[in-house]
């Protein structure tokens, strides 16, 4: 039976996006708005894919094109960013229960609609991605705002995690900055007063304006990295890189699997 169900799916970067695009079948691209645009079918979902650039202006814009053209039931914002987290490693997933504007005043912001100081992702499809999460093998680690609120923040040692195989996922904070940090005192200062498990320059732009426009949001992030390298450094390390927005995108089509699923 045929659907109506619509989902949008933003990154900010074709290596991110191509993950996604590779599960669609009878696809069509197309470039508008200065952003690159492709169509398709996983199942009976009808998906949008777009480019929409890096940082905060881009993204935001890239979403309200997303809402105003296509008109989607829900909007993923997939791709890669930096760990804060110390139990999270290179390919780990973050999920944003939370997301941030670092650098901003958000009681300024919040003086409009939709009159948030933070964001955050639809609780339905937070709840179905960590479900397929589950289901791919992932285990669950708390999250920095889990470790703040039980006391156990001195106990995780980032140079003693030591990774057993498994994939790690956290439902917790993504910080959205103007900056690619590298300064340990901003990175503690991320960790301590936001409590960001990863950081990234577009996630909170685009929570936002899904918020302004009450559409369902859910933000997916794979590490590629630890924060605190150079940004010169992290291009050295294009398999990082490509394992994570991999690892974002298998998250995103299980999403979709579910979410088709679910609506048969």
């Amino acid at each position: 039976m045929e659907t109506h169900h619509r989902v949008a799916v933003l990154c900010a970067l074709p290596q991110e996006a191509e993950p996604i695009i590779e599960g669609l079948h009878g696809i069509e691209r197309r470039r508008r708005y200065g952003t690159d645009l492709v169509t398709g079918q996983f199942g009976e979902v009808s998906v949008v894919v777009c480019v929409g650039g890096m940082g905060k202006v881009a993204a935001g814009a890239a979403a309200q094109m997303l809402i105003c053209e296509y008109h989607p039931d829900a909007l993923i914002f997939s791709g890669i960013a930096g760990s804060l987290n110390p139990l999270l490693e290179i390919g780990d997933i973050v999920i944003g229960r939370s997301l941030v504007y670092l650098e901003t005043n958000n009681d300024i912001i919040a003086e409009c609609d939709p009159f948030l100081h933070t964001y955050a992702s639809d609780d339905h499809l937070s709840a179905l991605v960590c479900r397929v999460l589950d289901e791919q093998g992932y285990r669950r680690v708390p999250s920095l705002a889990e470790m703040s609120a039980a006391d156990d923040t001195d106990a995780v040692d980032a140079t003693g995690t030591v990774s057993d195989g498994t994939g790690r996922y956290v439902l917790g904070t993504i910080a959205t900055s103007d900056q690619f940090n590298t300064d340990p005192e901003v990175l503690d200062h991320t960790r301590r007063v936001w409590h960001g498990d990863c950081e990234e320059m577009e996630g909170a732009a685009v929570a936002h304006v899904c918020a302004k426009n009450r559409v369902p949001f859910l933000a997916v992030r794979a590490m590629s990295n630890r924060c605190g390298e150079a940004y010169e450094d992290l291009n050295r390390h294009q398999s990082d890189m490509t394992l994570a927005a991999r690892n974002a995108g298998a998250a995103v089509l299980a999403v979709l699997r579910a979410a088709q699923i679910h609506h048969e």
